[in-house]
């Protein structure tokens, strides 16, 4: 005990804090040749989801590893020729991936964020144009599954819908549904609304905008929404443990394992 009270991040009375967390997403039509690009506009993110990422097994994370991010990429590749779903996780934030909740063949990542006494699930989803009822059946399965677990849900990606126009698709009905919210109210897509953030909790602290990208990098704006969690640590013990965790998975990063 008297070790973690001497730790510069170690407080003997913990109060309530704030769980600062901001997540990217980008419709990138091909990641290759274009991290350095989204590493100048996202790397103040704690997490970057890409979609379209055209990405196969030629394809390994260190040609895609971004500066102060996790070389445990998270993907779920389609084909080089289009498709796929790749997650950076920031080397400050511990992440799990959940594959128990990623069913059958869709274009999706689950994954949990580790913040103390709060539990997080973060989704990254495509959904190609011609994917229909099966994707939605699916889709609203696994945020009813999603929401057995915690309360907390934030889905980004693209779906290819509407959201601005189609006011009766099924997605809106989704939302309807879980009682989520579309924190994006700007079109990302030549006057199309189809890149959403939707978030289940909204007493959570959010902030959320669109930005422009270069046309020459991609035909979708990106999306950024900020969090604010509230949290309270009742043990000192939990400030040792995620500062051994982040500085351990920093290590791991940065060994040099073909030595």
């Amino acid at each position: 005990m008297l070790l973690l009270v001497l730790d510069n991040d170690v407080h003997p009375n913990p109060g309530p804090r704030e769980f600062e967390l901001s997540i990217f997403h980008l419709n990138a039509r091909s990641v290759r040749n274009k991290i350095s690009y989204i590493e100048d506009i996202a790397s103040e993110s704690s997490i970057i989801c890409l979609t379209e990422s055209h990405l196969d097994n030629n394809f390994s994370n260190s040609d895609i590893v971004i500066d102060g991010f996790s070389s445990d990429t998270f993907r779920k590749d389609r084909s080089c020729f289009g498709g796929g779903v790749l997650v950076h996780a920031s080397q400050d934030i511990c992440v799990n991936r959940r594959q128990d909740l990623e069913f059958g063949s869709d274009e999706l990542i689950w994954f949990e964020v580790l913040i103390p006494n709060f539990q997080l699930l973060i989704c990254a989803v495509y959904r190609p144009p011609g994917n229909g009822t099966d994707f939605w059946n699916n889709f609203d399965y696994l945020i009813e599954q999603a929401l057995n677990v915690t309360s907390n849900v934030v889905i980004t990606g693209d779906l290819n819908v509407g959201l601005l126009t189609e006011c009766n698709h099924r997605l809106n009905e989704i939302i309807q549904l879980y009682n989520m919210t579309n924190v994006i109210k700007e079109p990302t897509r030549f006057g199309a609304l189809l890149d959403p953030i939707l978030i289940s909790n909204v007493n959570i602290s959010i902030a959320a905008e669109v930005i422009q990208v270069d046309r020459a990098i991609s035909d979708h704006d990106a999306t950024l929404v900020h969090l604010k969690i509230p949290f309270l640590i009742p043990i000192l013990e939990m400030y040792g443990y995620i500062n051994m965790q982040i500085s351990l998975n920093k290590e791991i990063d940065n060994y040099d394992w073909e030595v």
